[in-house]
């Protein structure tokens, strides 16, 4: 973390005053943008195809206002159909809300669903400088019908974190908690470089299927420090 002096002069006497400088954060809630894509350090997207390669990533072209559930899609978001999936949708308000098809995302949650040809929803986050980074990702199954997706965390590309979601394990008022994994979380910390990336995935899982496969995703990535740029 970096350090500032601050040196003063009293009778002689210099007093010097450490004062370090806050961690950035980066919460991927908190920072959602509806109308711009990529927002900052942060990029909505899905995967070309059933690749989770870094040439495979795109970034979601539509943005579409559902009353307090705003989506991103490839290429529209009128209906189901070709464009519309992989999404990812966010809650703008305070209290959990209700999708139509029958999942619950709670206040300022993201929610994610691959396609049914094995397309990822991606939320991709870019380094903004060089340093060591705090990451903390929680994946919920958020679907009534028990939510059955795949779901990653990739340093460039590569895979950190691997898990299966199964069951429910959003707001309780809606849904009990259900399923033998309804839920999965990744702490770790990251050395980056700038433009380094961290993907966040979430695909249509064992069954192949996309169907009732909503998934909420949290993430917090703080800059604890940073380093000296790579030669």
């Amino acid at each position: 973390m970096k350090i500032w002096l601050k040196i003063k002069c009293l009778g002689g006497l210099i007093l010097i005053f450490v004062m370090p400088i806050r961690a950035q954060v980066f919460d991927l809630s908190a920072d959602f943008s509806i109308t711009k894509n990529p927002n900052a350090f942060w990029e909505y997207g899905y995967s070309a195809t059933s690749s989770l390669a870094v040439d495979q990533f795109r970034v979601d072209q539509k943005s579409a206002i559902k009353g307090p559930i705003v989506f991103w899609h490839p290429f529209q978001g009128d209906e189901p159909g070709p464009g519309y999936y992989p999404y990812i949708a966010y809650n703008s308000t305070r209290h959990t809300q209700v999708g139509s098809k029958g999942w619950a995302i709670s206040a300022g949650e993201i929610a994610m669903e691959g396609s049914n040809t094995g397309q990822y929803s991606l939320v991709r986050f870019v380094a903004p400088r060089a340093g060591n980074y705090s990451v903390n990702a929680k994946f919920a199954g958020i679907h009534f019908g028990l939510s059955t997706t795949d779901v990653h965390v990739l340093k460039n590309g590569i895979s950190v974190f691997d898990a299966d979601i199964v069951g429910y394990g959003g707001d309780t008022t809606f849904h009990k908690i259900e399923g033998s994994n309804p839920t999965a979380e990744y702490s770790g910390q990251m050395r980056l470089k700038s433009n380094d990336t961290i993907t966040f995935a979430v695909g249509y899982g064992r069954n192949k299927t996309n169907y009732g496969d909503t998934t909420g995703l949290s993430v917090r990535i703080v800059l604890l420090n940073e380093t000296k740029p790579d030669r």
